[in-house]
Parts: structure tokens; C-alpha cells; sequence
């Protein structure tokens, strides 16, 4: 398994509107070029956001893929909930503010 892979996957699917499409219509020819765990790859092809999450891809990385995907609001109603708990390095990378902020 390559986090940098699938890190990099899914830029290269939301960073094209030909391949964004594809995507959509359920062609993952794109992700053949990438060295993908059969974990990833079924993660990305179920649009399962919540493992994605899981196997630590980047936030933004995730919410853009969600962005060209579906509407904001499916992505603060079926991921968000899903992800409350669950670590992702790159989110708890940030963690609270020292100052107790948010």
C-alpha cells in the first residue's frame, strides 16, 4: 500500500474534467496507473470516502474529489459524520491550537 499513490490518484482525477468525468461514469481506467493496493483501489472505485479517510488521504485532497463528485452538502452529510473519530494523520497533524481555539 502507497499513500503517496493514493494521495496522488486522486489529484490526478479531480485535476481533469475528462478524467473527473470518467470517474463519475464509473471508468477507472485512470487509476491503472498507479500502484494501488486492492484496499485503494476499492475504496476509490466505491467512492467509499470514509476508508479513504481511514488510509490517510490528505483532507483536501478528499474534499476536492468529493467537490467534482457529488454536491457540498452530500459530503457534510454522509462523510463527515462517518470520519468523526476516526485518525487521518494529516487531519490530527494539525490538532487543537495550543491557545485552546478550535
Amino acid at each position: 500500500m502507497s499513500e503517496y499513490e493514493l494521495n496522488r490518484s486522486i489529484h490526478h482525477v479531480y485535476t481533469n474534467k475528462e478524467r473527473t468525468a470518467a470517474f463519475r461514469d464509473g471508468n477507472y481506467q485512470a487509476l491503472d496507473a498507479f500502484d494501488l493496493s486492492a484496499e485503494e483501489r476499492a475504496a476509490l472505485e466505491k467512492h467509499d470516502f470514509p476508508k479513504l479517510w481511514a488510509l490517510n488521504v490528505h483532507p483536501v485532497l478528499l474534499f476536492h474529489l468529493s467537490a467534482v463528485l457529488y454536491p457540498r452538502e452530500w459530503y457534510l452529510a454522509e462523510v463527515v459524520p462517518k470520519i468523526a473519530g476516526v485518525p487521518n494523520k494529516y487531519y490530527d497533524f494539525y490538532g487543537k491550537r495550543s491557545d485552546g481555539a478550535a
